[in-house]
């Protein structure tokens, strides 16, 4: 559908038309990119109940992103889009109640839409959910049930997950320590780029736990690490046996 059709569609009043329109604008897509006018096409897509648009004029008004921000407007927002079933807005709601944006910090609000945010399948829920319950933010620390949220996010190899799991197996934070499965988790999550599993190999190659004990290859994954912005792994490479 080009510019000018949705420019039509919109202004006859087509709610998703509207958002279409607001993300053209947001994104600078063959138009100039316009913030203000990206908001007011947000804005009246919102007024037109579509849970889209409300949920992105909700983020430029917590952002400040061609408006003023307006965190009232903005959780209202949050709420009618999530109520509907739009699972970014039950993320970012859920966000706002574990910050205190907005509104009083609420942690069991906060687990209970990032909840339904992982019911419908938004990953990054799952993962702050693992962390919720591995640290105890607002609740008891469950370890099973952090576990539980990690696995689900290495099933899609989200490298967070894997390298804060693998250091709880390290720790025995499950019941047993597990070192073999948290190397394989390492593994996994440096072969997919991330710097702290990086990091984490590099020490267990120094020490020898779970890995053959190797200077070399400490010093290989020390400098991966380091190289990506870790800075542990630049500290370590500043100290014997390294220097």
């Amino acid at each position: 559908m080009g510019f000018q059709e949705v420019l039509q569609k919109a202004s006859a009043g087509d709610p998703r038309a509207r958002n279409a329109l607001g993300y053209i604008y947001y994104r600078g897509d063959g138009v100039e990119k316009n913030l203000e006018k990206a908001f007011q096409w947000f804005n009246l897509a919102a007024e037109s109940g579509d849970p889209e648009g409300e949920c992105n004029a909700a983020h430029m008004l917590v952002h400040a992103e061609g408006t003023n921000a307006n965190l009232d407007e903005a959780i209202r927002l949050y709420t009618h889009s999530a109520e509907q079933g739009y699972v970014i807005a039950m993320f970012n709601l859920a966000h706002m109640y574990s910050d205190g944006l907005g509104v009083k910090q609420d942690w069991q609000k906060a687990i209970e839409w990032y909840t339904k945010a992982e019911e419908g399948g938004n990953v990054l829920a799952c993962y702050r959910l693992g962390v919720i319950y591995e640290e105890g933010r607002g609740t008891d620390k469950d370890p099973a049930l952090a576990e539980k949220r990690y696995l689900r996010c290495a099933e899609v190899k989200y490298t967070k997950a894997m390298v804060r799991l693998g250091v709880m197996y390290l720790r025995g934070d499950t019941g047993q320590k597990k070192v073999s499965a948290a190397v394989k988790l390492f593994s996994q999550a440096a072969e997919e780029g991330d710097p702290d599993a990086m990091y984490w190999l590099g020490k267990l190659s120094l020490s020898g736990e779970g890995m053959v004990k190797s200077i070399n290859n400490a010093k290989k994954w020390l400098s991966k690490a380091s190289i990506r912005g870790n800075e542990e792994a630049k500290e370590l490479l500043s100290r014997p046996p390294f220097v």
